[in-house]
């Protein structure tokens, strides 16, 4: 029985999760707390989880999207078995960047491979019985996201086009009225500073610790 807390950021792509968490990173850092949170970002961060993300997210050679469902569940698989699972069971506050809910919102909403349920299925599957205890949901329109992006260079999954990433965004919508209370919904249109301090707030709550 896992004695830590499991968090995780989900979004669509430039919704401001990596702001967010490197600037809880950097809060964490200069705490006294700093031994009690594990950082992770799914997919990768195992050893063999990062050879995964780059097939996911840079091969030349586009895979079936069958084909990217596993790849994104074997690398949970590892993240969760060598890194996450360990960490609960040591009492750990564990912050991942994506989840489960990625996949179910991309592969099983905009990509639309199997029923929902099947998907919801394999994701629970490839997270070895572990669910987030809290999940932020930064919720951004696609058009807003990529006036963010700017000229910078995109990776494969960002390089689907509108109509894909607003069915992303529908399936996130749809996974954050499922789990009320386990899901967040933040404006991510509102200042990162703004974002920030009710993100902290949220975490100091639930865990009990005074950052």
């Amino acid at each position: 029985m896992k004695k830590g807390y499991f968090i995780t950021f989900e979004g669509g792509e430039a919704c401001g999760k990596s702001t967010q968490i490197n600037m809880l990173k950097k809060m964490i850092e200069s705490s006294p707390y700093k031994d009690k949170f594990v950082f992770v970002r799914d997919p990768g961060q195992s050893p063999l989880g990062e050879e995964i993300r780059k097939i996911i997210l840079f091969a030349k050679d586009t895979p079936n999207p069958i084909t990217e469902l596993f790849l994104y569940l074997a690398s949970r698989v590892e993240l969760c078995e060598k890194i996450i699972k360990p960490a609960l069971n040591e009492g750990k506050i564990v912050i991942s960047d994506r989840f489960y809910d990625s996949t179910i919102a991309y592969q099983g909403y905009a990509r639309n491979i199997l029923p929902i349920k099947e998907v919801l299925h394999l994701a629970k599957m490839s997270s070895i019985g572990l669910t987030p205890d809290l999940t932020f949901y930064l919720n951004l329109s696609p058009v807003e996201a990529f006036k963010r992006k700017g000229n910078s260079v995109l990776d494969r999954m960002e390089l689907e086009g509108e109509t894909f990433h607003l069915k992303v965004k529908n399936g996130y919508d749809n996974i954050a009225k499922k789990n009320k209370k386990r899901i967040i919904n933040i404006d991510a249109s509102k200042s990162p500073e703004n974002i920030f301090e009710i993100i902290t707030n949220i975490i100091k709550d639930k865990t009990k610790i005074n950052l």
